[in-house]
């Protein structure tokens, strides 16, 4: 698929940016790299292993906000599992709050786009419907 075909390219994206000094770029490849890794149909299994590999390495380069982006996939995928989930919820709550009050519509966008996933993953049809609602059009702050 299309999609699966940038996987490999982001991470040498990635490779090339720590090569030449580029970390935020770096960062920004990872990070795109986990929503495709999400999208592709993955084992939410291998997904886990490998966010929870590139949190330490994105926190080593000092990348904060990356590693926030990554936590809140890694979050949603464990979720998905039925690891930690009250924990997952209330961390993706915490940072929809904080985006919110800070303006950051980028942020809660990416955070109602993987709740609402969760939620018709499970059939969570009303909350889901309500989230809809709430979060408005989502779509124009969204990357891809």
């Amino acid at each position: 698929s299309p999609l699966q075909d940038t996987i490999a390219p982001l991470l040498k994206g990635y490779q090339i940016g720590l090569e030449t000094g580029g970390i935020e770029g770096a960062g920004f490849c990872l990070i795109i790299r986990s929503y495709h890794l999400f999208f592709t149909g993955r084992s939410l299994d291998s997904i886990q292993k490998e966010l929870e590999a590139t949190i330490p390495v994105l926190t080593q380069l000092k990348q904060d906000d990356s590693k926030l982006k990554i936590t809140i996939v890694l979050t949603t995928v464990k979720k998905l599992r039925g690891i930690d989930a009250e924990a997952g919820d209330k961390i993706l709550d915490s940072t929809l709050a904080s985006a919110t009050s800070s303006g950051n519509l980028a942020l809660s966008a990416l955070v109602n786009m993987l709740k609402l996933d969760a939620f018709v993953f499970f059939q969570q049809w009303r909350e889901a419907v309500d989230l809809v609602r709430k979060a408005g059009n989502i779509r124009l702050l969204l990357l891809g």
